[in-house]
């Protein structure tokens, strides 16, 4: 794995209960596909019924030792066959193999281009299988599917991901009805962290030329970033065209992967520390500080509602990383009041102060907080 922040410690029995939690939400989430390949949904109560990438790669990465691990590959193989001639890969692969490319149900896509972070995902989960079974192996079978697949994220001069604002498309996933142009954040981030992950795969399968190549390509990642850093108030911005809005989940996510430096890191913690309800309800985290909206969508939310201003506990795990370099027992009280949430309702896809909480059941809220701590 690349270096990240250090896991936020917490209570014995917290993290066991987050652990069992896992457990079964990812028993729950099992299903067999018509040709027998153990599947993954994203949630326990029906509301996505099929294999999506990022939420896969997200059980893996933060849970995948919660899983068995004959399973993990053959679910790799399952959304690889989706993988198009020109490497573009599937947002998700239904229960009878068909691929589906863009977010949103299939007889009404949100774009007909590609999402933006497919690749970086598929990246990512193999990166997470390796390291969890050292099946170096699995890798080499599959790089030049992967290398296929990174050729179809759209980057501008910069090294940036790029979003055409003529064409708009969904971007990071858990923002994919948000039309985000121009250079965006989240991608960017995932794409450097893609780029880093094959460079270190491939050092140690001492494939060094690729390596070379792979270091190469996050190079300008790392250099350029800083566009979308607001000194004014020490937040990552979502994107340098539209919805050029300051980007909570981003500006954490940043701060765990080591991208922002230590002192831009301990600016985003303090932040989270002092934000209260503009960022955080019950330990779970809005995309934009409180009463504000995406200027632009891909699909109609009302305000407050969904990606528009709900709270979620995906990024939750982040922010109490990020917080931490700050002040400890502020992050685990975060990941504190996450877990009331867990233990008196349910386990949400996102909840709200206006509207009803969406998907229990929703398993990447789970897996994510439990990547981010230890006992």
């Amino acid at each position: 794995m690349i270096k990240q922040l250090p896991q936020v410690k917490i209570e014995p029995e917290d993290y066991e209960f987050i652990e069992q939690t896992c457990q079964e939400l990812l028993a729950g989430a099992r299903h067999l596909a018509d040709d027998g390949t153990a599947l993954y949904y994203p949630d326990t109560s029906g509301n996505y019924t099929a294999c999506w990438t990022r939420d896969f790669c997200y059980m893996v990465e933060y849970a995948g030792h919660l899983l068995p691990r004959e399973e993990i590959l053959p679910g790799i193989d399952y959304l690889l066959s989706g993988q198009r001639e020109d490497g573009g890969l599937p947002d998700r692969v239904r229960q009878d193999k068909v691929p589906v490319y863009s977010p949103w149900p299939d007889d009404s896509p949100l774009s007909t281009e590609l999402p933006t972070d497919n690749a970086q995902f598929m990246v990512k989960l193999m990166d997470a299988y390796v390291d969890l079974t050292g099946d170096l192996d699995a890798f080499l079978a599959r790089r030049e599917q992967l290398y296929d697949a990174m050729a179809t994220v759209p980057r501008s001069n910069d090294g940036l991901v790029y979003i055409d604002p003529n064409r708009p498309r969904s971007p990071y996933g858990f923002t994919d009805a948000v039309a985000k142009t121009g250079n965006v954040l989240f991608c960017s981030l995932l794409y450097w962290e893609a780029c880093q992950r094959l460079a270190r795969l491939c050092a140690a399968a001492e494939y060094h030329e690729e390596a070379h190549d792979w270091y190469e390509q996050a190079d300008p990642v790392i250099r350029n970033i800083i566009q979308f850093y607001d000194r004014d108030y020490g937040l990552y911005r979502a994107a340098s065209e539209d919805c050029n809005q300051l980007d909570l989940w981003g500006s954490a996510y940043a701060g765990v992967i080591r991208v922002a430096s230590k002192k831009q890191t301990r600016i985003i913690g303090k932040f989270f520390c002092e934000a209260g309800e503009v960022a955080i309800w019950s330990g779970h985290i809005r995309h934009l500080p409180v009463g504000q909206y995406w200027e632009q969508m891909l699909a109609d939310f009302k305000p407050d509602d969904y990606q528009n201003g709900a709270y979620w506990s995906v990024p939750s795990g982040w922010v109490a990383q990020v917080m931490a370099t700050v002040d400890q027992q502020a992050a685990r009280d975060l990941i504190g009041d996450v877990l009331e949430v867990w233990r008196t309702e349910a386990v949400y896809e996102c909840i709200s102060t206006v509207h009803e909480p969406r998907v229990p059941g929703y398993v990447a809220s789970a897996t994510n907080v439990l990547g981010a701590v230890c006992a």
